[in-house]
């Protein structure tokens, strides 16, 4: 829930970039990861070197029932596909690898395992990642002498991490400029007119990166008082003569 206040500022939207092609990507120590969307290929074995069958398996997790994707079997040509995988799946016949369309559900372990491979063959863990959608700022202030309250927020994706920019330049490293929750908040304590400018929060993951900009400016808390109040006696001036305006009319 936004606290009662906080102003939407998202200017200056920049658009995702995104891992959306991995193809050819090869696994990292067992690892693969994606963005959904995209298509991977989980590579085939060194040698092909078997007459009989091979089939891809999928478990989400470690101790789950492995679930047959793909079933080759070799002599025939003949390929049998699970239901839910086979309008996103391609399999080569040619080096046995697996390119997979990614929706998130995907994530999990994935392992290639020959027809005489009773349970062996290697696990490869395959990470599935949203790509993150446009940021939004919310300021809760702009008077100066206040402490005010910059929020990135990202409704779509994990964030990995948040980077700050003033006017394209690093924040200054002093107190006055203060940043919580792993990075999303920025605090500017005891604000001055010399806080105004260009504020940018970009975010990144493993498959994407966005960015959102605004311009603050610092107002005078004074000058703001000042002019409520010339307003307001503008205001009762107005509703006064219209008073006496419709009393003389009346009579």
């Amino acid at each position: 829930m936004r606290p009662a206040g906080w102003l939407p500022l998202a200017l200056l939207s920049v658009g995702i970039v995104s891992a959306f092609q991995s193809t050819g990507l090869s696994p990292t120590g067992g690892r693969v990861v994606g963005a959904v969307g995209c298509t991977v290929v989980l590579p085939g074995p060194d040698h092909i070197d078997t007459t009989g069958f091979v089939r891809w398996e999928y478990k989400q997790n470690e101790n789950d029932t492995e679930l047959t994707v793909v079933l080759y079997y070799v002599a025939s040509r003949e390929l049998d596909i699970l239901p839910e995988y086979k309008d996103r799946v391609v399999f080569s016949m040619s080096n046995w690898s697996l390119g997979l369309k990614l929706q998130l559900a995907d994530r999990g372990l994935y392992r290639l395992r020959r027809q005489e491979e009773e349970k062996s063959g290697k696990w490869i863990q395959l990470e599935v990642i949203e790509p993150l959608s446009k940021p939004k700022l919310f300021r809760n202030s702009s008077l100066a002498g206040s402490t005010i309250e910059m929020v990135c927020n990202v409704t779509v994706g994990r964030v990995d991490s948040y980077q700050w920019r003033k006017d394209h330049k690093p924040l200054p490293k002093y107190g006055h400029y203060q940043l919580s929750r792993n990075n999303s908040v920025l605090l500017i304590v005891n604000a001055t007119q010399a806080d105004s400018g260009s504020y940018l929060c970009k975010v990144t993951n493993e498959v994407s990166e966005n960015e959102t900009s605004l311009e603050l400016t610092i107002n005078d808390a004074s000058a703001v008082v000042s002019n409520g109040v010339i307003l307001g006696v503008a205001v009762i001036t107005a509703v006064v003569i219209l008073v006496i305006d419709g009393n003389l009319y009346s009579e």
